[in-house]
């Protein structure tokens, strides 16, 4: 998958160090611009100087879970597009995340063609929300 927004800023939080390194492999051979967060509050204390695009999220973490991490990430910017990617996702999960706010959620592993063409898809639907702002 092509990406189509190269040099946009994607924030990895996840509290496995594997899943960020992989994550972080793929978005940067891919052109994208990333920093990771071990957990919701080390990412809440990097999206002001950051100001990522997109942020990739897991849903469980220590100190700050995922979702209430995306309340605070949506209540302070709401025109950042949050992905979901986790490996504890249930039907009401995703519906309850949907409803909050998020773009989409994703199961993981993730294959990273799909990973891109969401983030591609999320950065477009962001693009479309700055241009009507």
């Amino acid at each position: 998958m092509e990406n189509q927004f190269p040099k946009r800023k994607i924030l990895v939080v996840d509290d496995d160090t594997n899943v960020q390194k992989g994550f972080k492999r793929i978005l940067t051979k891919n052109n994208y611009v990333v920093q990771v967060a071990c957990d919701g509050e080390d990412a809440l204390s990097q999206i002001a100087d950051f100001q990522p695009h997109v942020i990739l999220l897991d849903m469980k973490m220590p100190y700050l879970n995922g979702k209430d991490t995306m309340r605070m990430i949506k209540f302070s910017d709401p025109i950042v597009e949050v992905i979901i990617a986790s490996g504890f996702l249930s039907p009401n999960n995703i519906e309850n995340f949907l409803a909050d706010g998020a773009f989409s959620c994703l199961l993981k592993p993730v294959s990273s063609d799909f990973l891109l063409f969401q983030i591609n898809q999320a950065l477009q639907l962001r693009l479309s929300k700055e241009a009507t702002d």
